[in-house]
């Protein structure tokens, strides 16, 4: 708006000017316009060849700035020195650097050629100008009192031109990065959930869960992640997801929260379709662990409280949480407790380990209590006491709550009331774990391996 504003000021000055010396010799009008059009195109044509540079060059300047993390982060720290990774990545880093410095010469030389060119051609064409102008006046076409209103008409065209130049080229710019960003807006509309009606009601208590025919494909893969996967969960079960990496658990796991929309299929709360409740309401009845968890920089007590964040906090049932997930001593143990600051940024800050930071996780879990419990490898970093803890209070839930668990640790899930088996995005077995031992198929043979482990010496 500043520029827009002080570019109309130049172009109102300009007028001004024109008709000055409109009046006093149309020549000298049209000889001024010579003399300002080729600088004012060069202007605008840097500021297209910046703009292009700088979005060619949108890759490199992220490549630079992972590499800039790698080398300066705690967690590549350990990494970098034991594999010796500094010569590496300072020669990457080097690489893309040279790189990206080649195209800011060249582009460097393009606008240097560009407005270099712009300003002779407006230089000769100021030239004739004051050659006109010194060929009307020995000719006495023009008295000596117009000739200096000329010579002040053309200095103040010049200032003016100046700055409706700059303003022009800034205004141009901008608008095609502001361009870049509405455009970038209409892209990420098409992701956005379809509005809900304002009186659409909010889901009860979960009774039943239909997963109908459900698949996902994600953007740039040849095949589905999930594809027609269909299941009923009653309240109070425990089901389980297992099957190999990659067989489409956890994108099934986070279509069942509401994380992801299916391509395919619907998933159904209570008979309803999710798109037909209150999406801000049906999610507040769902809890979802993660293994892949964010370590939040606030304290112990915060980090659990935000499994319930419209909540008010309570101490007490922070601390039964964090009981049930065996943290409360832990975090007791800490500097300050329940209000140590869990981020070495800050002073006074303390780091965890990967098993504690994921106590904390499954402590924010069973704080919120939600109806449908979803928990993602939740025992993946912890020590056997722990795991054997939280499992034994997942199972107490049993009847009470429904679970859906992610794991790879089978033995984790036999007391499951339902155990779905993943392959390839579909659901190849189901059944009881005795049933799926009695059927013999995937189930049973992975089952067998992690058995085998423990009961034969797997070493000479």
């Amino acid at each position: 708006m500043d520029a827009t504003t002080n570019a109309l000021a130049g172009v109102v000055n300009l007028i001004a000017v024109s008709i000055a010396l409109l009046i006093i010799n149309p020549l000298l009008l049209m000889a001024m316009i010579v003399a300002s059009l080729p600088k004012g195109y060069a202007a605008l044509r840097s500021g297209h060849l910046r703009y292009a540079t700088y979005v060619a060059g949108s890759v490199r300047r992220r490549r630079m700035f992972t590499l800039e993390r790698q080398m300066a982060d705690r967690q590549s720290a350990p990494e970098l020195r034991s594999y010796g990774l500094r010569g590496f990545l300072l020669a990457q880093y080097d690489m893309v650097m040279r790189a990206q410095a080649a195209v800011e010469l060249r582009l460097a030389r393009q606008v240097a050629a560009t407005t270099a060119l712009g300003g002779v051609i407006s230089g000769v064409g100021l030239a004739l100008v004051w050659i006109l102008l010194g060929w009307l006046l020995a000719t006495d076409q023009i008295p000596l009192a117009a000739a200096v209103t000329c010579v002040v008409a053309v200095q103040t065209a010049q200032l003016a031109l100046a700055n409706l130049t700059f303003q022009l080229d800034y205004i141009y710019t901008s608008g095609q990065y502001v361009r870049e960003y509405l455009t970038f807006l209409e892209r990420a509309e098409e992701y956005l959930p379809a509005p809900v009606a304002p009186d659409t009601a909010a889901p009860g208590p979960l009774q039943t869960l239909e997963v109908r025919h459900v698949g996902l494909q994600y953007p740039e893969r040849p095949s589905p992640a999930v594809r027609e996967v269909s299941f009923t969960i009653t309240a109070g079960q425990t089901v389980a997801l297992v099957g190999e990496n990659g067989s489409g658990k956890s994108t099934l796991a986070a279509m069942i929260a509401g994380l992801r929309a299916p391509t395919s299929g619907e998933m159904l709360w209570n008979g309803k379709s999710y798109d037909a409740w209150d999406r801000a309401a049906l999610t507040a009845r769902v809890c979802v662990v993660l293994q892949e968890h964010h370590k939040w920089p606030y304290s112990a007590a915060a980090n659990i409280a935000m499994g319930s964040i419209d909540a008010t906090p309570d101490q007490s049932r922070i601390e039964q949480a964090a009981q049930r997930a065996l943290a409360h001593q832990m975090i007791v143990d800490l500097p300050h407790g329940y209000r140590t600051l869990l981020d070495r940024t800050f002073k006074e800050g303390q780091d965890l380990s990967g098993g504690q930071w994921q106590r904390i996780t499954a402590a924010r879990g069973f704080y919120r209590d939600a109806d449908l419990l979803i928990m993602d490898e939740p025992s993946s970093a912890l020590d056997p006491r722990a795991e054997d803890a939280l499992f034994q209070d997942l199972r107490a839930r049993k009847g009470r709550r429904t679970t859906i668990l992610i794991t790879h640790r089978l033995a984790n899930v036999v007391h499951a009331d339902r155990i779905y088996v993943m392959h390839d995005g579909i659901v190849a077995e189901a059944g009881t774990h005795a049933e799926l031992l009695t059927l013999g198929g995937r189930y049973a043979e992975l089952f067998t391996l992690q058995a085998a482990g423990y009961t034969s010496p797997q070493w000479d």
